[in-house]
């Protein structure tokens, strides 16, 4: 005999098939879940710990709280040996149990957590007390029997103290344990069911007992109907409500069929320049497409509650919770596609891609929305395993095939994005992670192709899971997708100034807002594949308890208060050194590369207050940091070696001063101007405008050559030759003369010229002089060479250029050979 199931989101219950049929009554409620799965309820999930946080400190609340101390104890060990016998019984215990029984543990595990870390103030005093009776005598020593009897006293005083919390750490292990061995239970229970195995849908056995079971439903259906109209008063009732619910129905369908449309189609219509106006024009069109549809279905819940009827009231909720999912669906379709407006797409695609795009969003909907309805079905009948695989399958190959077609159309918005042919010049499209996206889309595609067959297989239960969660990853990534859009323009618009462009990517922005909405939709993303509240509490209680690393625990709050104060220090730091830079040190006498080397201290020092500041302040103890600094100092010492010795150089060259930025240096074979020296290298401009990055270990250890370190003052020396028979006293008056008329000449020490050799074409001269910026050298020295050139012209004196003679031997003789050669 074939077995039958109640459909529930948490567990499939097998029935014998002598207990099956009808269920015995209707219910009032519907059931909590998208689908027979667990993921729409999972905003109903949320609510659960915010429920238990006001039953436990709620005036009574807590029944462990509120009782008195021995009472208490009672109800501790009646905890805790009600969970032993459940772990240890062989027969399985209801997964609700186990929640509930887990539940419990937890809170009475965080109670004593609580009194463990509060301690006793009393125990304080009493040890504070023992150690002012100094350390206890070494072997073969004793102390006064009055120290001693003190001693004893307060020991059995600190004993009777701390009694209590010694209780509490004991309860706090117990519970530890036992709360680890129901999670591993209930991981087992729900694997269990996740991967059972229905009757697969291929045979065509499995259809006709679903068609003959699902007629058996139907006809339940209509006489539970025509059962609950005919009961005494029913009908009269209904009667005089039946206007109010016309009237109610006819509202709905007007606001569906006739508001909704004019509405949307008058705000398109409405034109502005403004930017703030356009955005409040945009914001006003998206949730209009939210909240009419929401208003039209609402008089139909308000019908529901009218009929009163138990009949009608499940199936009535569900289609109403339907079209909720449905409205959902498309105004998430049209928030990312914007089918109708390209200006507003936050996908980079072609109208007809974003065309697409909002339908398989809206039949994603509808997917959801019959799952809905298939759970429905299934919290009041008792259906066959065959049944359920009937129903399931068609849903998740929809599914799969909508999935796959998603994939498809994310992976030509990458292919957009990586051409930026289609994309806008607004600096958010291009910003996007064209990478997530394609790993995103091939993860559909994949599960599109590997879910059917589990489907057809038979495992209905683990194939809507993954389907589920894929859907719900999207909606969420989608939600994400537009919080970041909003934010970052926001922010965008807030900080633009005077004429800056409106859309001008702010540098670090959208890192910080991926960040945050990657934090905020973790916990949603964990619950749509499957994480209870449970684990993502234990999860939030080890960020906040923190790990224990040897004698330190580092937790959530440990980090976050260390990054904030690290953060406070880094911005003080560079308000200082802006405040030097521009206020303080432009009105004094230091030179320019004095106060660069005295800002670049300044962001030293900070930065290393800063962090002591930090690791202070959170308890961390720094003797511990010590020993774990010598330890690495010897590592440091040969891996790190390079890197230290340019980091004691860059401090010796910013103390020393040696060279300084805008001197002009010769070192390593390059010659050119310092332009910032930092802790590990210093840059240099060469004069061909090219940088070279040199280590501070080079200039401390090689020869280097400053053309400018204690003034700019240099010498220049102009070589100059003129020819064999040249009036000597004409070419020295000229060369002194060029050198008196350049303004950048200095006349003391006075220019002289120097006969310096008898060349071998022309008798040498050196005109050498000083001038008063080394930095001008060769435009002086090429404005020199023009004027010497045309004060040798006017005098008549020749510069001489290189001569050769050429002796040719036997003259004669080559000639005569020439004459002889026949012609």
């Amino acid at each position: 005999m074939s077995q039958r199931y109640r459909h529930t989101p948490s567990r499939q219950i097998p029935l014998p098939h002598e207990q099956g049929g009808l269920a015995s009554g209707w219910r009032r409620q519907l059931p909590i879940g998208a689908g027979p799965g667990r993921h729409s309820g999972a905003l109903f999930a949320w609510l659960l710990p915010l429920a238990l946080v006001v039953i436990l400190f709620a005036p009574g609340g807590s029944p462990l709280l509120a009782q008195t101390t021995d009472s208490r104890e009672g109800e501790v060990r009646t905890l805790i040996a009600r969970a032993e016998k459940i772990l240890q019984s062989q027969e399985s215990t209801p997964l609700e149990t186990l929640k509930e029984l887990r539940q419990q543990l937890a809170t009475l595990r965080d109670t004593s957590q609580d009194l463990v870390e509060q301690g006793s103030v009393e125990g304080l005093t009493l040890r504070a007390r023992l150690e002012s009776l100094g350390p206890l005598p070494g072997e073969g020593l004793s102390e006064s029997e009055e120290i001693a009897d003190r001693r004893t006293e307060l020991l059995a005083e600190l004993g009777k103290v701390e009694e209590p919390i010694r209780m509490a750490n004991e309860v706090l292990q117990q519970s530890e344990v036992l709360i680890r061995e129901i999670d591993q239970q209930i991981r087992n229970r729900q694997t269990q069911v996740l991967l059972h195995r229905f009757p697969s849908p291929l045979f065509p056995t499995v259809w006709l007992t679903a068609a003959t079971e699902l007629s058996e439903y139907n006809g339940h259906l209509v006489k539970q109907g025509r059962r609950s109209l005919e009961q005494p008063g029913e009908t009269a009732r209904l009667k005089e409500n039946l206007p109010t619910m016309l009237v109610l129905a006819l509202f709905g369908l007007a606001v569906l069929l006739v508001g909704r449309p004019l509405i949307l189609r008058r705000l398109e219509q409405i034109a502005t320049d403004s930017r703030w106006s356009r955005w409040l024009l945009v914001v006003m069109k998206n949730l209009s497409r939210l909240a009419l549809p929401a208003l039209g279905v609402a008089p139909f819940l308000l019908i529901v509650k009218l009929l009163q009827v138990d009949a009608f009231f499940v199936p009535a909720m569900t289609l109403s919770l339907m079209a909720a999912v449905v409205i959902a669906a498309s105004w998430l379709g049209h928030t990312i596609f914007a089918p109708a407006n390209r200006e507003e797409r936050l996908l980079p695609l072609a109208d007809h891609s974003a065309r697409s795009g909002f339908r398989l969003c809206l039949g994603l909907g509808v997917v959801l929305a019959l799952e809905l309805l298939v759970e429905a079905m299934g919290q009041n009948y008792f259906f066959a395993r065959e049944t359920i695989s009937v129903l399931l399958t068609p849903l998740i190959l929809y599914s799969c095939l909508l999935l796959w077609q998603m994939g498809r159309l994310l992976l030509a918005s990458t292919r957009n994005i990586a051409s930026s042919d289609q994309a806008d010049a607004d600096g958010e499209r291009q910003s996007l992670d064209s990478g997530f996206l394609a790993m995103l889309s091939r993860v559909m595609q994949g599960a599109a192709l590997v879910v059917p067959v589990f489907a057809l297989l038979g495992f209905s239960k683990f194939s809507q899971e993954a389907v589920d969660a894929i859907v719900l990853t999207v909606v969420l990534l989608g939600l994400a997708l537009l919080l970041y859009n909003v934010i970052v323009k926001v922010f965008q618009a807030l900080l633009a100034t005077g004429q800056q462009e409106e859309h001008k990517p702010l540098s670090l922005l959208p890192v910080c807002v991926i960040c945050l909405l990657a934090i905020a939709f973790a916990p949603l993303l964990a619950m749509a594949w499957g994480a209870s509240p449970a684990d993502l509490g234990e999860i939030w209680r080890l960020l906040t308890d923190g790990v224990q690393l040897g004698e330190i625990r580092l937790s959530l709050d440990m980090v976050v208060t260390l990054v904030i104060i690290f953060t406070i220090g880094v911005f003080l730091t560079r308000w200082l050194q802006r405040l030097l830079r521009v206020s303080v040190l432009p009105r004094t006498k230091l030179d320019r590369g004095a106060q660069t080397a005295l800002v670049t201290g300044i962001s030293y020092i900070g930065l290393t207050l800063t962090a002591l500041i930090a690791v202070s302040s959170v308890g961390l103890n720094l003797s511990n940091l010590a020993v774990v600094a010598g330890a690495l100092s010897v590592g440091i010492g040969f891996g790190l070696q390079t890197i230290v010795s340019n980091f004691v150089s860059g401090i010796i060259l910013l103390v020393e001063r040696p060279i300084k930025e805008g001197d002009w240096i010769e070192v390593s074979g390059y010659s050119g101007v310092v332009r910032k020296i930092s802790v590990r290298s210093t840059r240099i401009e060469t004069f061909d405008r090219h940088d070279v990055i040199l280590p501070n270990s080079d200039l401390i250890s090689g020869t280097v050559k400053n053309m400018t370190l204690s003034s700019l003052t240099g010498r220049l020396i102009v070589p100059v030759g003129v020819a064999y028979g040249s009036d000597l006293e004409k070419t020295r008056e000229v060369l002194l003369q060029a050198a008196r008329d350049h303004h950048s000449v200095y006349s003391y020490p006075a220019a002289t010229v120097l006969f310096t050799g008898l060349g071998e074409s022309s008798l040498d001269f050196e005109l050498r002089c000083f001038l008063r910026d080394i930095g001008e050298i060769l435009v002086v020295k090429s404005d020199l060479l023009f004027a010497i050139y045309g004060g040798l012209r006017r005098e008549g004196i020749e510069i001489p250029f290189p001569q050769r003679d050429i002796n040719l031997r036997d003259i004669d003789r080559l000639v005569g050979a020439i004459e002889k050669r026949p012609s």
